[in-house]
């Protein structure tokens, strides 16, 4: 009777073995549908477009290499599994060496990998080496951009199984398996391979920020303000030409000192210009010949009562803001106005290293799966004694503080000897020296030792001889 009951179970918990359902972006070809209307945000293209916006808006750049930087900077360690002796020490020491000691830095293959958050997904390539200590290790890992990936294929559970890359040389698709690659994609909002990062959001708001920039700079260089204006009495001097009271050359003389100020009127810091001209004005030709107010000769600069610069100042400062909002970095922008406080820029820090060390975390996965198990499939060591990859935490600590909670718990009572692990943690944020935790350990001891007590009979006896 028991065994047909497992039998049963057995039967029912195969049926859940095999998905029933699909996934929710379809792949056809190799090549991922998607509902996306601009042609400059699909397939290839959209990487290309991408690229563009980070090379060209500032705050994209900005937030993008902030966020890489701190990203790259963590410090990351191999920590072997718990009871696992020296044997896991070993193969934790093994790893570490591994992955230290690439033609690529380590945290250069992070900052790369990282970029899944703003295309949407990584791939990088690992190439294995034998190493001088006899173990089978990678001689590098090696970016293959988000540009270059065409087509996605995948398995029946919808796990991508290799996807081909088109060569930028000779135009060729090359077959890449998924075992050989460190790939990491962004699908929190898509269960596409390609993932959503965080630059389709801004393509849209950079498209606009650029737009405005292109038009305030035309506004200025179609701005009239400043634009000199001469007058001159040229149609009584056409009149003194044709009485041959001058000559044509003598009033072209007249001139050519006003033509020349204004065919060359911007300033010149080293070469100041100024004009000197004629304060004799118009007279009426009746009897009474009576000054006009209009002078014969005169120079004057175009004035403009407004125009719609401040408007399109707004207009960028607000997509900025958008795009700074969106990448997570308005920290950033802090400071540039009266507006602000240092509570709110360490509140959007603290907002911005949580971001980071999450990203840390999926990294180390990602890295995990990708890099340490293949490293124990190549040189065939025990599955037990895999160890785990961690990263310090990149979030913004107040020294201060720190150690005002520290004396106030001590206070409570919660002793801290000296040979505690926060006060290294404490001096490695002051970035300075740490202290030797085991020469602490030894010396404590010594003094903790209990002095023996004399004994005035063995004395009188060694005394004696």
């Amino acid at each position: 009777m028991i065994e047909e009951n497992r039998l049963v179970l057995f039967r029912k918990a195969k049926k859940g073995t095999t998905p029933i359902g699909a996934s929710g972006t379809a792949i056809h070809g190799g090549y991922v549908v998607t509902n996306e209307v601009s042609s400059d945000l699909t397939g290839t293209e959209q990487y290309v477009t991408y690229s563009n916006i980070l090379a060209n808006v500032g705050i994209v750049a900005a937030g993008t290499r902030y966020f890489l930087n701190l990203v790259a900077k963590a410090e990351w360690t191999v920590v072997p599994p718990k009871g696992s002796g020296s044997a896991g020490e070993q193969i934790a020491e093994a790893v570490d060496y591994i992955l230290h000691n690439m033609e690529s830095p380590w945290h250069s293959i992070v900052r790369r990998a990282a970029m899944y958050r703003f295309y949407g997904f990584s791939i990088q390539e690992w190439t294995a080496l034998l190493n001088r200590k006899g173990d089978i290790g990678f001689y590098d890992v090696q970016p293959r951009p988000q540009k270059t990936i065409e087509q996605w294929f995948r398995n029946d559970y919808g796990k991508i199984v290799q996807v081909n890359q088109r060569d930028p040389q000779n135009g060729d698709l090359i077959s890449l398996p998924r075992r050989k690659l460190v790939y990491i994609v962004d699908d929190s909002l898509s269960d596409s391979p390609e993932g959503l990062g965080l630059f389709r959001h801004v393509a849209l708001p950079a498209k606009r920020l650029m737009r405005y920039e292109q038009l305030e700079g035309c506004g200025f260089e179609d701005d009239l303000r400043g634009v000199p204006v001469g007058r001159a009495p040229i149609a009584a001097l056409q009149a003194a030409v044709r009485n041959k009271q001058i000559t044509q050359a003598q009033m072209d003389e007249m001139l050519n000192p006003m033509k020349s100020f204004m065919s060359s009127h911007i300033q010149d810091p080293g070469n100041p210009r100024g004009m000197l001209l004629d304060s004799q004005t118009f007279t009426t030709e009746d009897e009474a010949e009576r000054p006009s107010n209009i002078k014969q000769w005169d120079i004057e600069l175009l004035k403009s009562s407004g125009s719609s610069h401040k408007e399109v100042a707004a207009a960028i400062d607000r997509e900025t803001r958008t795009l700074a909002r969106i990448l997570g970095v308005e920290q950033l922008l802090l400071g540039e106005s009266a507006m602000g406080s240092f509570a709110l820029s360490r509140d959007k820090s603290n907002n911005f290293a949580l971001i980071i060390d999450g990203t840390l975390i999926e990294l180390a996965t990602a890295f995990s799966t990708d890099l340490v198990d293949v490293l124990f499939m190549l040189n065939g060591w025990d599955e037990d004694l895999k160890p785990a990859l961690k990263t310090d935490s990149t979030q913004y600590r107040d020294i201060e503080q720190v150690t005002n909670a520290l004396k106030n718990m001590a206070a409570a009572g919660a002793l801290m000897p000296p040979d505690d692990p926060v006060i290294n943690t404490i001096r490695r944020v002051l970035g300075v020296p740490e202290q030797d935790l085991t020469k602490l350990r030894i010396e404590s001891s010594l003094l903790d030792e209990p002095k023996k007590k004399p004994n005035p009979v063995k004395e009188e006896e060694e005394n004696n001889g």
